[in-house]
């Protein structure tokens, strides 16, 4: 007679004492097949990955506009979960593994596109809720407006930031932005805006050139092309990375005699095109070099260069820059190197990569993967290290030893490899089979070089930096009528505090409630879901603004059902934040339920703050 899952899993833990006569296994279970899959159909990671981002984001500023203009927008909770089910249909085997025919990726490329439409349409109706007489600034389009305004942000990340940003300087309104432009790019088609979130989560505003900001440069210094800021130089010789050299530690991060750059292998797996890379592709490298390099922006906040390759029937064109700030504001930041490349493709079983040899050793390497990290060998000393020559990664992969490390932070890719002192990101294909145009066609992809002082362990910016990477600002122009009236842009009203190694990954509304075009009752039910990334304990102190009064906090499953009710402590004195301790183990998932009224008062319709309680000290 069947039983049912419940039953088989209740019998297991009774007949195991709790799965305590069960054998263990530690560490990853590694699946020694299949690693083509990390990075075939490039288009579809990419259109995951930003799905994903997306809809995160949605989440978090339509729960904002929830809560402070109740009377006016409703969380939008039936389109959210209409977006999530269509990015979990592509998550489907073998759609986002890039293993099925092509008549899917047909049909998944819609699905991309009418998320990112759909998605975008929703996010603008909550920014502009939160940030009323505001437009959004994209180099997709024009700004239209030409009333006298000013630039600011939304900061979807819990981390304060320094943002290079471009911005068009075409159309009706581009004259209205000119006067916070810091630098005009060389064609005078878009200008750059220093962008300052360091204050608190949240709000961020245009600013210009700070007397800490020591300018990046772009130059041509005997045939070789540098690019240097305070923080790193990078130079390229005769179409190669010859050199990495960190300028506050006086440290070259290149060994002699070695370069880096692109690179393309011959790619036929013996058996399973799409899902397999074998590992005597790595016998066969064809070191690429950047032809037609030239300098496209000196500086002083953003410097680059830009080159082309050629090969076979594909042409690869890759922008290098280098910012004058680190996009993170810690004590070991270190501005990264970019590159954005542009990528018309049409070879066949090719396999192409982006190699750097580092003067780094370490028996390990860290690749991230959902909430946490999962340390590989670099070496080969027995069948299950040489089996690891291409493995999963998500935001970062980094190689440390004690005192420094680098890293590679992706943005839409997710095969990683470093053998011994080389580190390699893994960027696009060429399978026949069991689509035969499988990434034939026009790719944009970016990956990033961030050299940090510290071992990963010891320093938080890694995980940071590619957090920040894949999450960009949503730029807004305010006209100054609601600037004046708006003291400050609305500050985010969740704060992780006294654990650095402790991300709010999600902020969104429950599940469970129900809006039916209407907000029901007078509460609102908040969830907040954290992970801690690296690996240890820590006790962290999450405190919520003033302006929302929080009844009730319950620790609960990823299913939102309740398990723990959480002790509430209450404002004292001069503090204006209820605060909740949460405590965590290494890469544990913590999921709050907060059940929280906002005050009235917090924003009238025209967008004025006639209350300071939702502002609070960090």
């Amino acid at each position: 007679m069947g039983r049912s899952v419940d039953e088989f899993f209740h019998d297991l833990d009774v007949d195991t004492d709790h799965g305590k006569t069960l054998p263990n296994w530690h560490g990853e279970l590694y699946l020694e097949f299949h690693r083509g899959t990390y990075t075939s159909h490039g288009s579809i990671k990419k259109g995951n990955r930003k799905s994903e981002i997306l809809l995160r984001d949605i989440e978090h500023v339509a729960t904002l506009a929830s809560l402070y203009k109740r009377e006016s927008y409703v969380y939008p909770l039936e389109q959210i979960n209409h977006l999530w089910e269509n990015v979990l249909l592509n998550q489907f085997h073998d759609v986002l593994p890039g293993s099925a025919i092509g008549m899917v990726y047909d049909d998944a490329e819609k699905i991309y596109a009418r998320v990112a439409k759909d998605g975008k349409a929703l996010l603008e109706a909550a920014l502009q809720t939160l940030i009323p007489k505001s437009v959004a600034v994209s180099l997709d389009q024009p700004l239209q407006s030409t009333a006298t305004g000013k630039i600011v942000a939304y900061n979807t990340t819990p981390f304060p930031r320094l943002d290079v940003v471009e911005v068009p300087l075409h159309g009706p309104g581009a004259n209205k932005l000119k006067a916070q432009v810091v630098q005009v790019a060389k064609d005078g088609k878009t200008g750059f805006i220093l962008v300052d979130g360091t204050t608190a989560p949240g709000p961020a505003h245009a600013r210009g050139l700070f007397a800490d900001v020591q300018p990046a440069t772009a130059q041509v210094v005997k045939d070789k092309f540098v690019l240097q800021n305070a923080y790193v130089k990078l130079t390229i010789s005769e179409g190669r990375i010859s050199s990495l050299f960190d300028v506050e530690q006086q440290r070259e991060l290149v060994p002699a005699g070695s370069t880096g750059g692109l690179i393309i292998y011959d790619d036929r797996p013996n058996y399973w095109d799409a899902w397999d890379v074998e590992i005597h592709h790595l016998e066969t490298p064809h070191p690429l070099k950047l032809t037609k390099v030239k300098v496209l922006e000196k500086g002083p906040v953003r410097a680059s260069v830009v080159a082309e390759v050629e090969y076979g029937k594909s042409t690869i064109k890759t922008t290098i820059s280098l910012d004058a700030i680190a996009a993170t504001v810690k004590r070991n930041s270190r501005s990264y190197i970019r590159f954005d490349a542009d990528v018309d493709w049409h070879e066949r079983h090719k396999f192409l990569k982006f190699e750097i040899p580092l003067n780094i050793h370490n028996d390990n390497a860290t690749y991230e993967m959902p909430f946490g990290f999962v340390q590989r060998p670099t070496h080969k000393n027995t069948t299950w290290d040489i089996a690891r020559f291409e493995v999963c990664g998500h935001k970062y992969a980094d190689l440390s030893e004690y005192g420094y490390g680098v890293a590679i932070l992706s943005e839409s890719k997710y095969g990683f490899a470093t053998r011994g002192n080389v580190m390699s990101i893994s960027l696009l294909r060429a399978a026949t089979a069991p689509d035969a145009e499988q990434d034939q066609g026009k790719h944009e992809f970016s990956w990033a070089l961030l050299p940090h002082v510290g071992h990963f362990i010891d320093n938080a910016d890694v995980p940071t930096a590619a957090f920040l990477f894949n999450s960009p600002l949503h730029l807004r122009y305010l006209v100054d009528e609601a600037q004046q009236k708006r003291r400050q842009l609305l500050k985010t009203p969740f704060l992780v505090s006294g654990a650095p190694n402790v991300i709010l990954e999600t902020i969104k509304r429950s599940d469970d409630e129900t809006f039916n075009g209407k907000q029901v009752g007078e509460s609102s039910v908040v969830i907040l879901r954290f992970y801690e990334a690296l690996g240890g304990h820590a006790t962290a102190q999450l405190r919520i603004a003033g302006n929302l009064r929080v009844s009730k906090a319950t620790l609960t499953n990823l299913l939102e059902d309740d398990l723990d009710t959480l002790e509430i402590t209450k404002p004292t004195g001069k503090e204006s934040a209820t605060s909740v301790s949460l405590s965590f183990h290494g890469f544990q998932v913590v999921t709050v339920k907060l059940v929280v009224t906002s005050s009235s008062s917090i924003l009238h319709a025209d967008g004025e703050s006639s209350s300071d309680e939702w502002t609070f000290v960090a």
